[in-house]
């Protein structure tokens, strides 16, 4: 129970705590409704029933006397209380015992139970000489005009995500899409409707297809509820590991798992990281200045304040132009379809200057977008080539443009391999089809015998340590002044192994044979480097 001049109050509000009674009543709301309800929808529906109780308890309060808790006070069990300097809850006294502080004179501890909190707070009686002892203001009134709306404004989010968390504990409420539904209202889908579903899916090539595309040919009685239906379709095909629910935020969508692009499903070997450990703290605020235009999906970056998405021009890394993917950055996140449990959402992909459409695959968890590979090879993007990024008018979609789309002849950095399959760097003239990073630029030669030398994994079984020197003294030859730019060694690196800025920046500032000579470049101090 709780009193307060304003329902709003921090300590009320901010130290929600969803009981078994608050669960009680969403279970009835879900039965009542019939109908799925996103976890905000149950917040909403919660708040403005605990106000309505707040309401009903202040009436209840000004009908009887209750005592004010104060240190000095001697408490009985089940005694209930009013609690001035904590916004003046009302709590009962669960139970008492005896202090034990040789320091102080005899005092009791009281153990008291609020309504709404399921963790009891302890405090001090029969305790003299304390400033709370002094009187204070009494306990104020509930304010009649506060809205469900205000409280949901300020304390929604992290209120709906406390109902989420014991939902997910509950046996009686399932989810599919972020919506929730009682599991007791879920109509039966049989193996043989199933079966159906995969056949639709199989003929549309896999997908996607909506749920009530599905539904068309999946021979369900025509008396059921249609909501009920495609919330049932829903929960069965989420549970048979035949399907893939690839919808964005809001959109259920379907799609045959064996049929989706095995890099989608997977992640590519190009982009495979077995995390390092490395001191961040040591990185330099131009080092990580750097590291955030980078836009590497691996980087430990604190994400951004969501904000309206822009368009967003950046140089592809090796990896991601092997792989025929994009990083999914913190940066670059916001351009692109969400979900609220989908791992893939499949999406289209637009070619800004041809209008072109092709899938693509934002991969969640792993933070990349696949589907890229015929578009780089048609425009001859090379790695470290522009491309642009722009969020389309049509939901689903996002446009890529080329940057400069026409062929040049350029000398650029080019991977090489030795006669004993070792990767190493050279420069030499190349065709390029787009404008490009000159740091970031790597060319090649034979791209099967790149292949074969990386597939061998010799050189990436180096630790980043050998890997990064090994990397600048190839890097070092390619100019007279044998500098390294932090951006060319990350970019170079990755050619071999796929590594984060993070581990190969830390290597810059914490091995002493490297030289900071100004604007992030670097030279190598070969004495000190084989002392090491």
């Amino acid at each position: 129970m709780h009193l307060a001049s304003s329902p709003a109050s921090e300590l009320y509000w901010g130290e929600f705590d969803v009981t078994d009674e608050d669960l009680e009543f969403i279970d009835n709301l879900l039965l009542e409704r019939e109908v799925p309800l996103t976890k905000e929808e149950m917040s909403r529906a919660l708040v403005a029933h605990r106000l309505d109780l707040l309401r009903i308890e202040q009436e209840i309060r000004s009908n009887i006397e209750l005592k004010t808790y104060v240190p000095a006070g001697e408490y009985e069990v089940g005694e209930s209380l009013v609690f001035r300097l904590l916004d003046n809850r009302i709590g009962t006294v669960a139970s008492i015992r005896e202090a034990n502080n040789p320091d102080l004179p005899s005092f009791d501890v009281i153990r008291v139970k609020f309504e709404g909190s399921d963790k009891p707070k302890e405090f001090a009686a029969r305790f003299q000489e304390h400033v709370l002892n002094s009187p204070g203001p009494e306990a104020g009134e509930i304010e009649s005009d506060v809205s469900p709306e205000f409280i949901q404004d300020r304390y929604g989010p992290p209120i709906a995500r406390k109902i989420e968390a014991r939902l997910q504990e509950s046996a009686d409420t399932v989810r599919i899409a972020g919506r929730w539904f009682h599991s007791g209202l879920v109509a039966d889908i049989n193996e043989g409707h199933l079966n159906l579903a995969e056949a639709v899916l199989d003929v549309a090539e896999g997908g996607p297809l909506l749920t009530r595309s599905l539904v068309e040919h999946m021979e369900l009685p025509p008396e059921m509820d249609p909501l009920l239906t495609e919330f049932s379709v829903d929960f069965a095909l989420q549970e048979d590991e035949r399907f893939d629910e690839v919808g964005p935020a809001g959109k259920i969508l379907w799609y045959l798992k064996r049929l989706e692009p095995k890099d989608a499903l997977k992640i590519p070997l190009r982009l495979a990281y077995t995390p390092k450990k490395y001191d961040r703290e040591r990185l330099t605020d131009e080092l990580l200045d750097l590291e955030r235009s980078l836009d590497d999906e691996l980087s430990e970056l604190q994400a951004p304040e969501p904000a309206a998405a822009t368009e967003i021009t950046l140089p592809i890394l090796f990896p991601h132009r092997k792989a025929g993917t994009l990083p999914l950055s913190t940066r670059l996140q916001p351009l692109f379809p969400r979900a609220y449990e989908a791992p893939r959402i499949r999406f289209v992909l637009v070619d800004g200057r041809t209008g072109d459409r092709f899938p693509g695959w934002v991969v969640r968890k792993e933070r990349y977008v696949y589907g890229l590979g015929n578009w780089y090879s048609s425009n001859s993007v090379p790695a470290g080539g522009l491309i642009q990024i722009t969020p389309s008018e049509t939901e689903g979609e996002v446009v890529l443009r080329a940057m400069e789309p026409r062929q040049r002849n350029d000398w650029i950095r080019t991977a090489t391999i030795d006669k004993g399959g070792n990767i190493g760097f050279t420069m030499l003239k190349h065709p390029v089809g787009t404008s490009y990073d000159e740091r970031m630029i790597v060319g090649q030669i034979d791209e099967q015998a790149l292949d074969e030398a990386w597939e061998s994994g010799e050189q990436r079984k180096m630790s980043p340590e050998r890997l990064t020197v090994y990397v600048f003294r190839e890097l070092a030859k390619l100019n007279p002044q044998g500098t390294v730019h932090a951006k060319s060694l990350y970019s170079a690196v990755n050619v071999i192994r796929r590594l984060p800025p993070g581990p190969i920046f830390a290597e810059l500032v914490t091995q002493p044979y490297y030289e900071p000579v100004g604007d992030l470049y670097w030279k190598l101090n070969e004495s000190e480097w084989k002392k090491a």
